[in-house]
């Protein structure tokens, strides 16, 4: 059997069904397969610029049942301490300037290594017209997002007038679906997904602090994403915080004796990832990682590493990225302002 016969097959199998429910409300939904072919082993081979998470595999943020929305009724309302209050219909948004960002969405209660991000191509447009032409007053501390489902989180004013905080409709070139927050949501960099509503119909100035639904319940305030690298594929096997231990013999298309190939991304709130250090033998040796280097500091660093063992046995495997901001740690027990520590992968290799 060819090569790439045997990189398609393992591509199909190696994948399950997957649906980890965990508050805040997020769930990962569909299939999931190793993020690179084995080609990439070949050093000629370069990281991919970008790296999209398929549709089907993007995790789902749910507070209640994915509201129906009629477009024709749909409208997006701005109030609350602002001058001129504004009800913008869908049509309004679509003759604003549209743009295509890349940008990785995580949900806050993501574990240690787990599965609930991705990383899509986003169209949109700035909300910070729309906020100028409404203007907002001086009094005015916090922002106030109300989703169609009855959700709402705040942030300060501030935060959400930024030039690249976006109203988008579509996700990988195609139309928000009901899940993913149709028909119009939020992006506001730099944050888990706590603070991107979906379905998006209110965004109210206010004078006073609130919390919102999953801050009340202890979720930070803040959800500013931390410097943190996920370990994603062993060979041909995807790994996370459920799937955590690889089993690899010596020799075959995939045997540990010529190479292993170690993968996965790295994410911080708003600044480059710098390093990638990879260690197979539980954190007392860390070596260079490989790495791209994309555009915007919003989309996940890719980064692969090529292990050569010497000998057969059982090794730990653990990643950790470096920002301009901060090194990620070990070790994180604060699971309610987003995890950022290191997941230990559990690696046998056979005699």
């Amino acid at each position: 059997m060819k090569r790439r016969q045997v990189l398609k097959q393992l591509l199909q199998t190696s994948g399950g069904l997957i649906a980890a429910s965990l508050l805040p409300g997020c769930q990962l939904t569909g299939s999931v397969e190793p993020l690179f072919l084995l080609d990439l082993l070949k050093p000629d081979s370069k990281l991919p610029e970008h790296l999209l998470t398929p549709l089907s595999e993007f995790y789902v943020q749910s507070y209640a049942l994915p509201p129906r929305i009629n477009l024709d009724n749909w409208r997006l309302k701005v109030t609350g301490a602002v001058v001129r209050p504004l009800t913008l219909t869908f049509q309004d948004i679509m003759a604003a300037p549209q743009e295509n960002f890349y940008l990785t969405m995580e949900c806050i209660g993501n574990p240690t290594g787990g599965n609930l991000i991705g990383n899509a191509q986003w169209t949109g447009t700035p909300l910070l017209p729309f906020l100028e032409q409404a203007g907002v007053k001086s009094e005015a501390i916090e922002f106030r997002l109300h989703g169609a489902d009855s959700y709402e989180t705040t942030l300060p004013v501030a935060e959400v007038m930024r030039q690249e905080v976006r109203l988008v409709h579509q996700m990988n070139g195609e139309a928000l679906n009901q899940s993913h927050g149709y028909p119009l949501r939020i992006i506001i960099p730099g944050h888990f997904g706590q603070k991107q509503p979906k379905w998006l119909v209110e965004i109210e100035a206010v004078s006073s602090q609130k919390r919102g639904f999953w801050e009340r319940q202890g979720w930070s305030n803040t959800a500013e994403i931390p410097t943190h690298a996920l370990m994603r594929q062993v060979q041909n096997t995807r790994v996370w915080n459920r799937q955590h231990r690889v089993h690899l013999g010596r020799t075959g298309e995939i045997g540990w004796e010529s190479g292993i190939l170690i993968a996965g991304v790295a994410l911080d709130k708003s600044s480059p990832i710098t390093a990638i250090e990879v260690s197979t033998n539980d954190g007392k040796i860390w070596q260079n990682a490989e790495q791209n280097q994309p555009p915007s500091a919003h989309e996940w660093t890719l980064w692969r590493y090529l292990w050569m063992p010497q000998q057969p046995g059982n090794y730990t495997l653990l990643v950790r990225a470096t920002s301009l901001l901060q090194q990620q740690r070990l070790k994180d027990d604060n699971r309610m302002d987003g995890s950022s520590g290191v997941l230990r992968i559990q690696v046998n290799l056979q005699a």
